[in-house]
């Protein structure tokens, strides 16, 4: 590993990534594009020249290896010029934010969580998530030296999140599944990567982020605290909701937990009609007792 190699945090929709991802933003060497890599690589069709142009910069990947960066189905391998370009445009999306990053770091250095000034070259942090995980062999090509952390959730917490947005059990298990099993793959492997539970995460924030900075080779006590975004309503002169806009709130590591608790639903389980929870211990036994959670005989 060199003090200049990435990080890449994989992780599920509903999964607890943004509170990793974030801590991971607040050290001083880290800087990253504006997205998760699909967004930045593979953003969805709008009348705006920027995206036409990352569209048009996306077609010759998708005629030459197919749709790759589609986060809704597992991609294929890739050729030497998908890596070369992935590389150039990663790079590129990581420089057109820095004044984001920069912002955000001053923010946190404003609240006297951690210093607004970068402490080496800057390590990119990357977000791939959902089928995208298929990708960490070719990103470990890429780059050699990057650092891997997978976020993992009890199922019934992902299931019960996702179906309230609208996803369907059909769609969500298999998710589950391919990212689990590529989780254990890559561990298999050898790739460096660290799995954290965000169970684990709720209980010690503070340890399990210091961990995540051991492997990643980042320095810990750099940083105490991290920004988070609320969405806030707007309403007209009438109280209807015309919009939201996203504010910052900040938080020490050593007090995170209590506003994590917030977010997930531990009832989860319960709340799932039995024919779901039938789904996922078929499903999912196997994995979720690999990654430490209930084995479904003690699931009664």
């Amino acid at each position: 590993m060199t003090d200049t190699a990435p990080i890449f945090l994989l992780g599920l929709q509903r999964g607890g990534t943004n509170q990793m991802l974030n801590a991971l933003r607040s050290h001083p060497d880290t800087v990253w594009p504006d997205g998760e890599m699909h967004e930045v690589l593979r953003p969805r069709p709008a009348p705006r020249a920027e995206v036409l142009r990352t569209l048009a910069g996306y077609l010759p990947t998708a005629l030459r290896s197919g749709d790759i960066l589609n986060p809704r189905h597992a991609p294929g391998p890739l050729l030497p010029r998908d890596r070369a370009w992935i590389a150039r445009e990663l790079a590129r999306a990581t420089d057109r934010n820095l004044p984001e990053v920069r912002r955000y770091k001053r923010a946190l250095a404003a609240q006297g969580l951690g210093p607004s000034f970068p402490l080496g070259r800057g390590r990119m942090l990357v977000k791939v998530m959902n089928y995208n995980i298929g990708l960490a062999t070719e990103l470990d090509r890429i780059y050699p030296g990057a650092r891997f952390v997978g976020l993992v959730r009890d199922p019934y917490g992902i299931c019960e999140s996702m179906m309230a947005r609208g996803a369907d059990p059909s769609q969500i298990l298999p998710l589950y599944r391919y990212f689990g099993e590529t989780l254990l793959r890559l561990e298999a492997r050898g790739l460096p990567l660290k799995v954290v539970r965000l169970e684990d995460m709720i209980v010690d924030f503070r340890k399990t982020v210091d961990e995540v900075f051991e492997l990643c080779g980042l320095e810990p006590g750099a940083t105490r605290g991290l920004c988070l975004q609320s969405k806030e309503r707007i309403t007209d002169a009438q109280g209807r909701v015309v919009g939201t806009r996203k504010v910052d709130t900040f938080h020490a590591f050593d007090r995170v937990n209590g506003h994590m608790r917030e977010d997930v639903n531990e009832a989860a389980r319960a709340s799932l009609a039995p024919e779901v929870a039938g789904m996922i211990q078929k499903n999912c036994a196997a994995i979720m007792e690999r990654f430490g959670y209930l084995a479904p005989k003690a699931m009664g």
